[in-house]
């Protein structure tokens, strides 16, 4: 979740039914409602969880999520509440329809901005609207929910923490071609995104928390956490002021040592071409290529994901490959991303 920029939701009381994507079979599915940025409390009146259909219809009849036995719950502003065990039986991969009527919202919600998905928004009470009709409002963006987690038998989740090109920025909406699910569909782990475009690691900014602040938050209290795959540092690098090498690698120790103080394990991804790109210039590419050369060469991460070396064009290792390339010249396409997903050595997850 992220610090609102802009809203697409306004009013008092509403319903917003999230669609979103599961990557691990289950039993049980529980799931954390956010208020972590909101401008105050969130009064969540009812949730629920079902199957989606068309639209923001529902096949068949929804679960009724609670909190500690109760259908409702405040969640004080900066705080996020985890649900009740509710059994579906759901396959891997699969969707869920998270509802949740916000009886009293705040005027600023919490939100993750990029879902690469269409989200309902319907006014007043609509959990159980199973037939979708009363949600008359698309919306981009996943609001309040911060995780889908599941009882499974898969024996753990990966999180990757990133920005944009974690975030699937540039991939085909709705597809789910973001290079994690990519990823997802090679691996039995639960597959946990937490990638927030325009996010850097050093400094908080306008689109969240820098993210050595949300590793603990997004990454380490994530349901089954056992591997942690770190891309960032393209946007502290062509930030005002640039980061330097030495700043950048310090941020991924603090990362690292976060990480093993709770025994998981950190495997570093080296940063993608931006030859091309606006903001290029030949200082801040230096910086990206010691960035680089450090995470192959330390030994301070417990494997290595290049990135990198999957989507550089050969003949400008700058540059992206130019089927992997996006007009802006640092996102990527789906074939970029799908490079990225097979770029991982799952035995090291």
């Amino acid at each position: 979740m992220q610090t609102p920029v802009s809203s697409d939701v306004s009013g008092a009381s509403y319903t917003v039914r999230n669609i979103v994507k599961l990557t691990a079979r289950s039993s049980m599915v529980r799931v954390r409602i956010s208020n972590v940025f909101s401008s105050g409390p969130l009064t969540v009146g009812s949730a629920s969880a079902g199957v989606p259909g068309t639209g923001a219809a529902l096949e068949g009849k929804a679960r009724r999520l609670t909190f500690h036995g109760r259908n409702t719950v405040v969640v004080p502003r900066g705080e996020e509440v985890l649900s009740d065990p509710v059994h579906m039986g759901l396959p891997a991969p699969s969707s869920l329809a998270v509802s949740i009527w916000a009886a009293a919202a705040p005027a600023v919600p919490t939100y993750h901005r990029s879902a690469l998905s269409t989200n309902y928004v319907a006014q007043g009470e609509h959990t159980w609207d199973w037939g979708g009709s009363a949600y008359t409002q698309k919306v981009g963006s996943w609001y309040y929910l911060s995780e889908v987690s599941v009882t499974s038998g898969v024996g753990g989740s990966v999180v990757a923490l990133g920005d944009s090109i974690t975030d699937g920025s540039g991939s085909t909406g709705g597809a789910n071609r973001r290079w994690t699910d990519v990823l997802a569909s090679r691996t039995s782990y639960g597959v946990v995104n937490s990638g927030i475009s325009g996010n850097q690691l050093l400094r908080d900014g306008t689109y969240g928390v820098s993210g050595i602040a949300r590793t603990p938050r997004d990454v380490l209290e994530r349901s089954g956490v056992r591997t942690l795959i770190v891309l960032e540092g393209i946007n502290d690098i062509k930030a005002k002021p640039d980061a330097t090498f030495e700043e950048l690698r310090d941020g991924y120790l603090k990362v690292i040592s976060l990480a093993h103080a709770k025994r998981v394990r950190v495997l570093g991804g080296t940063i993608t071409p931006m030859g091309g790109y606006a903001g290029y210039t030949d200082a801040r590419e230096a910086v990206r290529s010691a960035v680089n050369k450090w995470i192959r060469e330390s030994g301070a991460f417990d494997g290595v994901v290049d990135f990198d070396a999957a989507v550089r064009d050969p003949a400008r290792p700058t540059y992206l490959r130019e089927e992997f390339a996006r007009p802006d010249h640092l996102h990527l396409t789906d074939a970029g991303y799908q490079a990225m997903g097979q770029a991982v050595d799952v035995s090291l997850l």
